[in-house]
């Protein structure tokens, strides 16, 4: 540091004098003797710039050094909004491959004037993803096709420990003897999100009922404390925070957000990873397939896309579940009766990002408790009312709680009326809990459907 302090020093004294020559004529004329030769100017200024050289490259190491230690002692104190996009974005090689075609139709105009008739081909031909499935389902595997295979699996399920984290709570009380016994639950869990200022992770709500604190144990078993932001019980899921001032800088460098995505893609067949603790054991990670895909399936205040898994895991810990890209598709949802057959249902992640979304900026999504469809054919011949039939009106829920029942139809919430399911969606993204909503439904009174209102108290889930 002396050193550096004194080269400082020298290129203030040189530049100093260079400058009182030129501003001072007078002090020129006055000197009397040889005059510097050439060679000795320019050793001089090339001293003058390596040190400043040398000066300036010592200063930007120090701020390289120094600058994320203390960036967030001067940052904002306003929270981000967290935010979640699952939408493929369009890469530059797609967008060189579109304008290549784009070219190309532009420069070959007379092909398509001379011979319309062929725009008629292509519906005649049989389509490339059906020839690509008869010749996969034609090639004799081997055994290097299954290592092959296995190895890319294997990747995947690797590329998300970054991502994975083992959430604990922990409580402590005095046993029999009055000693100090720690006791809690552990769940799996994955970072999603990181701001400027913590690290959100997705986890079970199991380990947030609990009274005691909050670990979060992040790959390589480096363990923080952690608190928990917000909880959905009604989906069974939880957000915990980590704030990044308690992580040392190498461990923030370690840590992975899991890439989001599309659970509406997933077809019937599809290979899937599950990884969190599939095992029963954290940090392991076991390979099956959708068996089953249902849509719009009914569930607590909107319809989700239903899948069964075939693959077996223990359901003790959490899995979380990702598509061979290593994206973020879901997470399983232990069934005590799919699992004594090998099956698991999987939460796809599509149907709750809002839900997410919300409780990840630390405010709750409201929830009214009605498990409602849309009009089939048969209920329109049947001169139902339009709106939302109501299945089931949940017990203990808000709208059970006001009077609500099974086998009405729901019209209409506060000003908006509701036909569809997607204007139910609208009206509840307009709701924030603890508001009065004046709930609109159609029950039967005989022969006949009369308009009844009723006051919901808006609840958080």
């Amino acid at each position: 540091m002396h050193q550096v302090f004194a080269t400082f020093l020298l290129v203030y004294r040189e530049l100093y004098i260079i400058f009182l020559m030129d501003d001072n004529d007078f002090i020129k004329e006055n000197i009397v003797g040889r005059q510097e030769s050439w060679k000795k100017r320019a050793r001089h200024y090339a001293r003058v710039t390596l040190s400043a050289v040398l000066f300036g490259t010592l200063s930007a190491g120090i701020f390289a050094v120094l600058e994320p230690k203390f960036a967030g002692h001067f940052s904002d104190n306003e929270p981000e909004t967290v935010r979640f996009e699952t939408e493929p974005e369009t890469s530059e090689a797609e967008t060189e491959e579109e304008t290549t075609e784009e070219t190309t139709k532009e420069t070959e105009p007379e092909t398509t004037q001379t011979e319309p008739e062929t725009e008629e081909v292509p519906k005649e031909t049989v389509s490339v993803e059906n020839v690509v499935r008869e010749e996969i389902r034609k090639y004799q595997y081997n055994v290097e096709d299954y290592e092959r295979m296995n190895s890319a699996l294997q990747q995947v399920a690797a590329s998300a420990d970054h991502s994975l984290v083992e959430v604990r709570s922990r409580e402590t009380a005095n046993d029999f003897f009055g000693q100090l016994v720690k006791s809690g639950k552990s769940s799996a869990g994955v970072v999603i999100a990181r701001t400027s200022g913590e690290v959100l992770i997705l986890t079970s709500d199991t380990v947030a009922r609990d009274s005691g604190s909050i670990e979060a144990v992040f790959y390589g078993d480096k363990t923080y404390s952690a608190s928990v932001k917000s909880v959905d019980e009604a989906d069974g899921i939880a957000i915990v925070s980590v704030p990044l001032t308690s992580l040392s800088y190498r461990d923030v460098q370690g840590i992975r957000i899991i890439s989001m995505g599309d659970s509406s893609m997933i077809r019937r067949g599809d290979m899937i990873i599950a990884v969190g603790a599939p095992a029963g054991v954290y940090s392991s990670s076991t390979v099956g397939s959708v068996a089953s895909v249902a849509y719009n399936t009914v569930s607590a205040d909107g319809n989700i896309k239903d899948m069964i898994a075939d693959i077996d895991i223990d359901p003790s810990y959490g899995s979380f579940v990702l598509n061979t890209d290593g994206e973020l598709v879901g997470w399983i949802k232990s069934d005590e009766k799919a699992s004594e057959h090998g099956y698991e249902h999987i939460v796809g992640i599509s149907d709750y990002l809002d839900v997410i979304e919300t409780i990840s900026n630390g405010t709750e999504f409201a929830y009214l408790g009605l498990k409602a469809q849309e009009m089939t054919q048969e209920m329109t011949e049947a001169r139902l009312p339009e709106g939302l039939y109501i299945r089931e009106s949940i017990q203990n829920s808000p709208a059970y709680d006001a009077g609500i029942q099974n086998g009405d139809v729901l019209v209409g919430i506060n000003d908006k009326e509701i036909r569809k399911m997607v204007d139910y969606h609208e009206a509840l993204r307009e709701l924030r809990v603890g508001d009065e909503a004046d709930v609109a439904i159609m029950r039967q009174n005989g022969a006949e459907y009369v308009r009844v209102h009723f006051t919901v108290t808006v609840a958080g889930r």
